[in-house]
């Protein structure tokens, strides 16, 4: 029997809620992205996949269209380690939320509030303390940090300040604006079999030139993978400065293959070229990609949505 490796293993996340399609939020569509990762304690990974579902639920169910809650389990990395990715249109959304849970919310975060309300004893019985993190990502635009030209200070139609607010205001674009490809063609949290979580370390001294190349290499996934793959560039904040997140969306696990296709092709028209240039001006010494990067500065984590069914 040949097995159809363009269809997932694993239902995508989609399946976790039951939002209808034109509220769910996801990395194509979202202004803001809140990682937050928490390891299951020992004997404990029925009841804290079980809390995980319940948390994401809760948020889609209550709040819908304002936020949108996905859960994965991390493959090939930590084991029984919890991934939820929370979408919000903007920071103020985020707020918004944080108000409509009150007190609680303010230091529990959005999903914590529930739980410390409602399933306290559980919650900390099944994650090991000091293990819950969480990560806020916006999706890259050109003129935030350090990727500001002139041009865009005097064309308004390249100004990434929002006219609307009194005093400069930037405006966050979702995701889907940093590729040419038509929305309806491209991957996302919601619809991926896998997401590759790929976090980069790049030089200060190099930041502008960095989100040139980060720009470039995902918008040669886009264009060349055929639909198999889509990849999108993140700016971490409130976290380690010129740390920058690639989500990398998989049809399924043996889409890696085609990406290594990708890179692998030598015709005239391939993106190795993008390997292959200086990226580095001269003024600065010149320099291929690796020299922008901060030595060890990288890691790559496979993100499974996690089986509801199951």
């Amino acid at each position: 029997m040949t097995v159809d490796s363009s269809r997932p293993v694993v239902p995508p996340a989609l399946h976790q809620t039951s939002q209808p399609p034109e509220k769910v939020l996801h990395s194509a569509n979202a202004g803001v992205i809140v990682e937050r990762v928490a390891q299951i304690a020992a004997g404990q990974s029925g009841t804290a996949r079980a809390l995980a579902r319940e948390a994401a639920e809760f948020a889609n169910d209550k709040h819908p269209g304002l936020v949108t809650v996905f859960v994965y389990d991390e493959t090939f990395g930590v084991k029984d380690r919890i991934h939820w990715l929370i979408h919000f249109h903007s920071l103020e959304d985020y707020e918004r939320l944080l108000h409509m849970g009150g007190a609680q919310d303010f230091r529990d975060g959005v999903l914590g509030g529930f739980v410390a309300h409602q399933r306290a004893r559980e919650w900390e019985a099944s994650f090991v303390p000091g293990s819950v993190q969480e990560t806020m990502m916006f999706p890259h635009r050109w003129g935030m940090f350090g990727t500001a030209t002139q041009k865009m200070a005097q064309d308004p139609a390249m100004s990434p300040l929002d006219t609307a607010h009194e005093g400069p205001w930037f405006e966050v674009l979702p995701a889907a604006h940093q590729t040419s490809v038509a929305p309806e063609s491209l991957l996302n949290t919601a619809t991926a079999g896998v997401v590759m979580h790929r976090t980069v370390d790049f030089s200060y001294e190099f930041r502008a030139e960095a989100r040139l190349f980060a720009r470039t290499v995902t918008e040669n996934t886009n264009l060349n993978s055929g639909g198999q793959a889509s990849a999108f560039v993140f700016e971490e904040a409130f976290g380690k400065m010129e740390r920058m997140h690639f989500l990398i969306h998989l049809q399924s696990l043996s889409t890696m293959y085609a990406l290594m296709g990708i890179d692998a092709r030598t015709d005239p028209s391939s993106p190795r070229a993008t390997y292959m240039q200086d990226w580095v001006s001269p003024e600065k010494g010149g320099g291929r990609w690796d020299r922008m990067i901060v030595e060890g500065g990288g890691r790559d984590s496979a993100l499974t949505p996690q089986f509801w069914g199951g």
